[in-house]
């Protein structure tokens, strides 16, 4: 695989800023990795075992990496939501397993929140390096991802990894191309897109 100027340049800062704040770098040649429980994604970052993790083997590694990225400086950082989403995050995996919670609303709002930071975040990573990615299709992939909190709200399930909301056409078509979306709650026309596509 061959990478441009501005792609190495990235992936040397993203290791530079790992080792400063002592977090493994693990870029995996392979088309995703594994979670626990053999869940398979495209990469994360976790800041108690301290890693930041990346399938490089896909078309959109780069993206990817961006994002998983811009977690880390919301670590680093400390910021409000990513604080709030210490414990939220684990409450909204425990009621998709089953466990009933109280405010759940609350707590998927946080995860919610939390990923719109970071997708605003990862957009300016993209600029600022220069990258190559299409960032109409990757705003319209992120506005996806952030107003599937809201469907999850109501179907209490993650998406088919065959069918996530940033992979689906007809609700990549549906958003916007900027981050100007109201973010709290599903319009009824876009709840009848995430019905429809079964997402």
């Amino acid at each position: 695989m061959k990478y441009t100027k501005n792609e190495i340049k990235f992936i040397n800062h993203v290791k530079k800023t790992c080792k400063i704040y002592g977090i493994k770098c693990s870029l995996r040649k392979s088309g995703y990795v594994k979670m626990d429980g053999n869940v398979r994604c495209s990469g994360w970052f976790d800041e108690e075992n301290k890693e930041l993790v990346v399938a490089i083997n896909r078309p959109d590694w780069i993206e990817i990496l961006a994002h998983e990225y811009s977690h880390l400086t919301q670590w680093v950082e400390q910021i409000k939501v990513w604080k709030q989403a210490e414990k939220s995050l684990g409450i909204v995996w425990e009621w998709l397993d089953g466990k009933n919670h109280r405010n759940i609303k609350k707590h998927i709002s946080v995860a919610r929140d939390l990923e719109l930071d970071n997708e605003k975040r990862s957009v300016n990573v993209i600029k600022t390096f220069q990258l190559k990615v299409d960032l109409e299709n990757y705003i319209r992939k992120a506005n996806a991802y952030v107003m599937f909190y809201n469907w999850m709200l109501k179907t209490r399930r993650w998406s088919k990894p065959n069918n996530s909301p940033y992979k689906n056409i007809n609700v990549k078509k549906a958003m916007s191309t900027k981050f100007n979306m109201k973010y709290t709650e599903l319009s009824p026309r876009l709840e009848k897109i995430f019905k429809q596509e079964d997402i």
